[in-house]
């Protein structure tokens, strides 16, 4: 077999660490093949220079539906200079539609690609790679598309994830002593906004979703990245941390002792028991993210399928407040059916629930969730507004300019005005036209960048890469 060579290609490295890159690239060193990390925007000459050089044989993307269309860009532009196979992967390829249909992508991998990545690199040039499973692919006779292979069960089988990859292409990402890592994968859970109920269709019969690292394998993760570069915090990804409680509890003796740092985690309502609090407070908790959404409980459990109670919420939340823990909320604007009398009704149970940092996004109807289908069936998509936006931009809706302007400005000051309920009455006076968005974005990307880090990761990031993050958050173009 002879190495093949793979190029990842994202538009641009941000202020948090991808996650799945750098595992795919680990997991095809390990087969012999070589991989580099490209950035493309601002150093876009640079990018097909490095392209150049490197000959990759596949140039790949892992893209959001908000991304499509700049990737698709971006890969027609290089597909005009350079010979490659163009692969897309990421949660728009898996539950979306269409990616094929852009000629110039030639393949896509639906799913999970711990497996199928690797094998389709091995039999890459043959016939035998157009069998790949999870892959689909552009043939002279059509479009081929394979079923998934069965679910990576035992993480610890797995490399750990290449972060040498993204730290030699990002210093601030490098030097950010805030890292952030994964104990498992997978979420029980079937909530209208997000894919995992198409997720679990898609890979019925083919293992477990929920997966647990070992403690052992998480804490070698770890301590080879601690080893390496600065670490004073730790943010836990997991949609779920911590759901197994004979798992947490050896994590909560065992952590302290070998890794010591404080750390933050998502943690759903539901599931949260006095214990649950205070083992993760035992192990080093500082913070939990936990998900609001919406405060009228029809909206959050009819039209999102969340299914918890306020009284879930708040006794979740008072359990973490007497274990010490602090509180950042999850929040949904736009949601449809939505008014603004719920608006302040969320902010009323953001205010009870005593979160101490109050975060908001913009409900987006994302291709192949059940709240596209919703939404769909009842008319309330703007076929004519065919950009899915980040969730931080604007409504996908079909509502009126007005409404939509409404919701955007809710959102910048939605934190803000959680803190201090007077200020609902300035925004109402404040200038409403879309020329004046970019100023209120700065407001809320300033406001998300210090207050988000001083609650949930208190003061262990230094001013300086403060700043570094606040600049990355603020010409990001993710988050709006």
């Amino acid at each position: 077999m002879t190495g093949r060579r793979i190029a990842f290609v994202v538009g641009r490295i941000g202020a948090v660490e991808t996650q799945a890159i750098p595992l795919l690239s680990a997991i095809a060193r390990e087969r012999g093949h070589q991989a580099i990390l490209v950035s493309w925007h601002g150093r876009r000459r640079r990018a097909i220079g490095e392209l150049r050089r490197f000959a990759p044989d596949v140039i790949a993307y892992s893209i959001a539906s908000n991304q499509a269309g700049e990737y698709l860009a971006i890969n027609r532009e290089l597909k005009r200079r350079l010979s490659f196979f163009a692969l897309f992967g990421g949660p728009h390829v898996t539950f979306g539609t269409g990616i094929l249909d852009d000629g110039c992508v030639d393949g896509a991998c639906h799913g999970e690609g711990d497996t199928a990545l690797p094998d389709f690199l091995d039999r890459f040039g043959s016939d035998a790679m157009y069998e790949t499973s999870n892959f689909s692919f552009n043939t002279p006779e059509g479009v081929r598309r394979n079923p998934p292979a069965n679910l990576v069960e035992n993480l610890d089988a797995l490399p750990f994830p290449d972060r040498d990859l993204v730290f030699g292409r990002s210093p601030f990402l490098a030097q950010n002593p805030v890292k952030g890592f994964t104990a498992g994968r997978g979420c029980p859970y079937n909530c209208a906004y997000c894919f995992n109920h198409a997720f679990h269709a898609l890979y019925k019969g083919k293992g477990r979703i929920l997966r647990t690292k070992s403690v052992s394998y998480l804490i070698g993760e770890i301590q080879s990245i601690r080893n390496r570069y600065p670490m004073a915090f730790i943010r836990f990804y997991d949609d779920l941390f911590g759901a197994d409680p004979e798992w947490l509890e050896e994590f909560s003796q065992r952590f302290p002792k070998e890794i010591g740092l404080p750390f933050a985690a998502n943690a759903r309502p539901n599931i949260v028991t006095g214990e649950y609090a205070q083992r993760l407070k035992r192990a080093g908790c500082f913070s939990v993210f936990t998900a609001v959404e919406c405060g009228n409980e029809r909206l959050r459990n009819e039209v999102l399928d969340r299914h918890i109670s306020n009284r879930e919420i708040l006794d979740s939340c008072e359990r973490f407040k007497q274990a010490g823990i602090r509180i950042v909320s999850l929040n949904m604007l736009g949601v449809p059916g939505e008014t603004e009398d719920d608006i302040r009704e969320t902010m009323a149970l953001n205010r009870e629930m005593g979160a101490d940092f109050a975060d908001a996004s913009i409900f987006q109807p994302y291709p192949g969730t059940r709240a596209e289908q919703y939404c769909r069936e009842r008319g309330l998509l703007d076929e004519n507004y065919r950009r899915f936006e980040s969730t931080y931009v604007a409504s996908a809706l079909n509502i009126s300019p007005e409404q939509r302007q409404r919701i955007f400005m809710l959102h910048k000051f939605f934190g803000m005005m959680v803190r201090r309920s007077w200020l609902w009455r300035v925004v109402n006076h404040l200038p409403k036209k879309p020329l004046f968005n970019a100023l209120w974005t700065l407001l809320y990307r300033l406001h998300y960048a210090f207050s988000l880090h001083r609650s949930a990761y208190n003061s262990v990031i230094p001013f300086r890469v403060r700043l570094r993050g606040a600049y990355d958050i603020l010409f990001s173009r993710n988050r709006i």
